[in-house]
């Protein structure tokens, strides 16, 4: 079916319900203005590489796909979207495929969590981005060296980054049973490392070379704040990782 007009466009989507601001043409854009806002200025902050011809990419956590098409857009050769927790959800991968066929896209998917990821079973990728997952994950530094086994150039980490009122220049990381033993609870910090800890484990896991592309906003408030709720905050830190 050809979605030529913005009718046909909003009638495929009546029913679904998105994370993502994606433009599915004909004026048809999803979501808020504030998160369209806070997306856009997200994608400049990345720093992605304009020109993705000739490179390969895997984006993981992808929901409904906004960097997956994103990459897309930008030449790449081959992009491959993963999830499992979002699209393991009702409906949660309706957005996904929505946006895909509506897009005509040739974005791949597939159902894989980070921890099974290996060469043998996705292959390698010379661009993988890793966009506010890793708090998420049971075992963090085993997701990325998982990571390290299929990046063959680049690997774009963004993360919530922990800001402790002091001792922020050590590798702290709290404790968090990961989101595939806590479904439906509310935690207010899980596996969130300080901007040390996730450099260090990014060593760990065999990157030879790290680029901080962005430390989180407001950082000393937000350290005040640690100190008058006796509560670490936390804001979003961007690593480039390479071999």
């Amino acid at each position: 079916m050809a979605y030529d007009s913005a009718e046909k466009i909003l009638e495929r989507i009546k029913d679904i319900r998105w994370a993502h601001p994606i433009d599915l043409g004909h004026g048809v854009m999803q979501r808020e203005w504030h998160v369209r806002r806070r997306f856009e200025r997200r994608l400049k902050l990345l720093q992605i590489p304009e020109n993705l011809k000739g490179w390969t990419v895997l984006d993981i956590g992808a929901w409904d796909g906004y960097f997956s098409f994103e990459c897309e857009r930008r030449g790449a050769d081959r992009v491959l979207a993963i999830d499992t927790y979002a699209w393991d959800t009702p409906h949660g991968m309706d957005g996904f495929l929505a946006a895909r066929e509506i897009l005509g896209s040739k974005v791949e998917y597939k159902r894989i969590d980070v921890h099974d990821i290996s060469p043998a079973e996705i292959g390698k990728f010379d661009l993988v981005l890793f966009f506010g997952v890793l708090y998420h994950l049971r075992n963090p530094l085993i997701g990325l060296e998982r990571i390290a086994s299929i990046t063959k150039k680049l690997l774009i980490c963004e993360t919530h980054v922990l800001l402790p009122f002091i001792h922020e220049r050590h590798a702290l990381i709290p404790f968090f049973p990961g989101d595939e033993e806590t479904r439906g609870q509310f935690y207010d910090l899980c596996a969130i490392p300080t901007l040390e800890c996730l450099k260090q484990m990014l060593l760990a896991a065999g990157f030879k070379h790290l680029d901080v592309k962005y430390t989180p906003s407001f950082r000393y408030w937000k350290k005040f704040v640690a100190l008058v709720r006796n509560l670490p905050q936390s804001g979003r830190g961007i690593i480039h990782a390479k071999f």
